[in-house]
């Protein structure tokens, strides 16, 4: 079997590579190419696209990105035509995956979707479309499996991949340094663009609040990010920390998380959180008149409710994020019952084995059109 991934941004990479694992232990003779970054190369797909120059964020930031994107669009279906695949895996990643899934779809080439783009929640037309080009629909969340059955989708939940990731990290990871004082952790995004509008808010209200409540603060740096975009952490004796953060959450009283993927790992690793998110004006406010759903944060989606404070654009500045920290800091009880609704959300992430059920679906769907198409049929 040879397949086509095509994953961007940071989360896709690593749901991508498990997912891709998963597949080779089941069928050792599966080869893949396509779309990625370092992690799906190491898990053995022979790259076409580098994944890591390719994310962007917000409506407007997409224009920036267009020649790159197009280039990369343009191999991708290139490189379908060349390799033949069996079948396409196609990883979130909506506006590009989107386009793709068209060409692929009039190509002939049978389309499995994983961790299915939030087009539900702001473009429901993208998500009828999605729901008929796709084979199978492999979701993270069960609510998401429920949506696009009621579009008409084969749609199954395998469960979310980081329950896995994070387990494993919280067993092999290095505990942090013995704390005397209360811990603060600040995870700012995981792009260039996201710090730059996070991280001067964040680290004013941090100073602050260390020396308000005589914290430590800690700082998780994404790995690809520059330590030169973190401008004033060192002079504030503010670590900044590339691996090991799954512990180092685990320890902290309270993190400082910008909207993502980092929300679940956050609430997986049971800490009590404010989620922060600030975008170009231009992009939120077309974002906010598509957006269907009342919180951005996938804690909240997922809960159904707003357990976790979210501070989203002009409500996100130093004194606002200080003033929300230190009610959460100054009430015990406050943390402690939100310590036990990011444990209701942690259980309805699924329990692990996630990349393997996604794996099994993927190859339920796909195997038999390799078998016909093998017979000539």
């Amino acid at each position: 079997m040879n397949l086509l991934i095509s994953a961007g941004e940071a989360s896709g990479d690593l749901h991508g590579a498990r997912l891709l694992d998963a597949l080779k232990r089941r069928r050792p003779d599966l080869t893949a190419f396509g779309m990625g970054g370092d992690r799906l190369e190491r898990a053995g797909l022979r790259r076409i696209v580098r994944s890591e120059k390719l994310a962007v964020v917000g409506v407007f930031e997409v224009f920036e990105k267009l020649p790159a994107l197009s280039r990369a669009l343009a191999r991708m279906r290139g490189a379908a035509r060349r390799f033949a695949p069996d079948g396409a895996v196609l990883i979130d990643f909506p506006d590009f995956n989107g386009i793709l899934a068209r060409r692929l779809h009039r190509d002939g080439v049978p389309l499995v979707y994983y961790v299915s783009p939030q087009v539900w929640a702001w473009r429901p037309g993208r998500a009828r479309s999605i729901a008929k080009m796709a084979r199978r629909i492999v979701t993270l969340f069960p609510f998401e499996t429920e949506i696009y059955r009621a579009l008409g989708a084969d749609a199954v939940c395998a469960g979310h991949p980081l329950v896995d990731d994070v387990r494993e990290s919280l067993e092999t990871e290095p505990a942090p340094t013995h704390k005397e004082k209360h811990r603060l952790v600040l995870l700012p995004g995981s792009r260039v663009a996201e710090v730059r509008r996070h991280w001067r808010p964040m680290l004013q209200a941090a100073d602050s609040l260390a020396r308000r409540f005589d914290l430590e603060v800690a700082v998780v740096r994404a790995p690809a990010l520059p330590e030169a975009l973190f401008e004033g952490a060192a002079e504030r004796g503010f670590p900044l920390v590339a691996s090991g953060r799954h512990s180092l959450i685990a320890s902290a009283d309270l993190a400082i998380v910008a909207s993502g993927t980092a929300t679940l790992e956050t609430a997986l690793c049971g800490t009590p959180m404010i989620v922060v998110y600030r975008t170009s004006a231009a992009s939120y406010a077309i974002g906010k008149r598509l957006v269907k759903v009342p919180w951005i944060s996938l804690v909240n989606i997922v809960a159904g409710e707003a357990v976790v404070p979210e501070l989203i654009q002009e409500q996100f500045h130093a004194a606002r994020l200080e003033k929300e920290a230190a009610a959460l800091l100054g009430s015990p009880g406050d943390l402690a019952k939100m310590r036990f609704a990011l444990a209701r959300v942690a259980r309805q992430l699924g329990p692990p084995g996630g990349s393997e059920r996604a794996a099994d679906a993927v190859l339920e769907v796909l195997e038999p059109w390799e078998r016909r198409r093998s017979a000539g049929q």
